[in-house]
Order: C-alpha cells, then sequence, then structure tokens
C-alpha cells in the first residue's frame, strides 16, 4: 500500500469539493457537515462524474441522472439500496494532512 497525500487538513471547510488524480483513479474529496467522504469520482450506474453532484447532508446526487447514494451509510444507493452504492475509500491522516492509502 502506498499513502497518498490529498489536502492539507487546514484547507476543509464544509463545502469542499476537489478531484484528485491518482494513476486511473478519479477521486473526489468532499467536506459536509463537518465529516469528510473520499469517494470514486464515477456513478456506479450510468458511469457519470459525482463532482458536478449536489450534496445536502451526506447524500451525494448524481447531476445527471439524479441518484443519491448516502455517503454516511457506506455510498448505498437510496433509491435503489440493492443497486451497486457509489465506492467509498478510507482517509489516512497523518499530521498535518489527509490522505488515502491505495495498493501500489
Amino acid at each position: 500500500m502506498a499513502f497518498y497525500r490529498l489536502e492539507k487538513i487546514l484547507n476543509l471547510y464544509d463545502g469542499y469539493r476537489r478531484v484528485f488524480r491518482i494513476g486511473e483513479r478519479s477521486l473526489l474529496l468532499i467536506q459536509e457537515r463537518d465529516r469528510r467522504y473520499l469517494v470514486l469520482n464515477r456513478c456506479p450506474h450510468k458511469d457519470f462524474p459525482l463532482h458536478t453532484g449536489t450534496m445536502v447532508g451526506s447524500r451525494l446526487r448524481c447531476a445527471y441522472h439524479a441518484m443519491e447514494f448516502d455517503l454516511a451509510n457506506q455510498g448505498k444507493c437510496v433509491q435503489h439500496p440493492l443497486q451497486p452504492g457509489a465506492q467509498l475509500f478510507t482517509l489516512v491522516y497523518d499530521g498535518v494532512d489527509v490522505g488515502v492509502e491505495l495498493p501500489d
């Protein structure tokens, strides 16, 4: 596993949203209501980018087809709980930085 630094913790605020490219992955870092989420920047249903979506509480709504994913509940799809949800990654804190560990 390799650690990838994403952002300084002091730069995060409610409403923060930024896309990071790590290898072939596009990852979306979000902070909303003092909670931070790192999600694969692709809708699992239609493969649309999620960074253009809207957040309401812990729910991320795809801008292209309005599916909602509850990021506080393992990214589950709200409308169709048995369908694939948004893929979440565990954030890792290293001193003043937040990042993610991914396979080499």
